[in-house]
């Protein structure tokens, strides 16, 4: 615990320390705030002057005071993408949620509930959390140089930031049209689409350095949503292209997803205009 010593604690003089810790093995702020006024009081009554009852119900003050203002960092459990979907059928509006888990590996199914109600999604969120081995289910991250090593465990969220899709743009053999601008989906649909296709991705928000994961994630009606290529890794603000020129012909969904493998980052998702791609 950073600052967890005693010379913090006024009026708590070296002699008193060196009594705490021979005689009572008190050397940190818990250890002082738990111990017994009395054993303390016995314990230093070769000192001059002796320190009071009083004294030490002060230094103990202190110390529970400094505990108080100390914060356990806060980390990620699961992260899932929401989406609010709704297509208009014969002059009405039918609305359903689909939910993804997005910072584990193998691909999860994909979740949906018919209406906006959130209430059996947040249960079933809730119970993401104690599936057995869901915490060890995150998938291996990569080096930019490409070894392969575990993705950190602790995952520390002090100085969190905040991760942005800038921008995307969808490439085909005769145009670039852009998707996303400045965080912002700007493209209604995106119709008969010549092959090959590309997407290119820039990520905002995070800092120089910082290990970041992409990808392209395919959803697929009532289905489990598939990667057409492994999660790109960029160190910092960036940019990943994606191969999408795999894709059958039809019409696709595509959710881009950004996220830090240490939790050092709130992921972001942005869910892109249908695709409808041909031969």
């Amino acid at each position: 615990m950073p600052g967890d010593d005693l010379t913090s604690i006024p009026e708590l003089q070296d002699k008193h320390r060196r009594v705490l810790a021979e005689q009572l093995n008190v050397t940190t702020l818990r250890a002082l705030a738990d111990a017994d006024p009395r054993d303390i009081h016995h314990a230093a009554r070769n000192l001059r002057p002796r320190p009071t009852l009083e004294q030490i119900a002060s230094w103990q003050d202190h110390a529970r005071s400094q505990l108080s203002e100390v914060t356990t960092d806060w980390h990620p459990a699961a992260s899932f993408a929401v989406v609010f979907a709704q297509r208009l059928v014969e002059g009405t509006w039918e609305r359903r949620l689909e939910v993804e888990r997005t910072e584990i590996e193998p691909e999860q199914e994909r979740k949906v509930w018919p209406g906006w109600d959130c209430g059996e999604i947040c249960g079933w969120m809730r119970e993401q959390l104690s599936l057995p081995g869901q915490a060890l289910a995150v998938a291996p991250t990569r080096s930019p140089a490409g070894s392969a090593r575990p993705a950190p465990r602790a995952a520390r969220t002090q100085g969190r930031v905040t991760l942005q899709i800038g921008s995307a743009a969808v490439i085909d053999p005769t145009a670039r049209i852009d998707v996303v601008t400045a965080g912002s989906v700007t493209a209604a649909s995106l119709i008969d689409l010549p092959g090959p296709v590309r997407v290119d991705v820039t990520v905002a928000g995070a800092r120089q350095g910082q290990e970041i994961h992409v990808v392209a994630r395919v959803l697929r009606e009532d289905q489990p949503g598939w990667n057409p290529q492994e999660p790109r890794v960029i160190m910092g603000p960036g940019t990943a292209s994606f191969d999408l020129s795999g894709l059958p012909a039809g019409q696709h969904d595509v959710m881009l997803v950004a996220w830090a493998p240490d939790g050092s980052a709130s992921p972001a998702v942005v869910r892109l205009p249908r695709m409808t791609t041909r031969e």
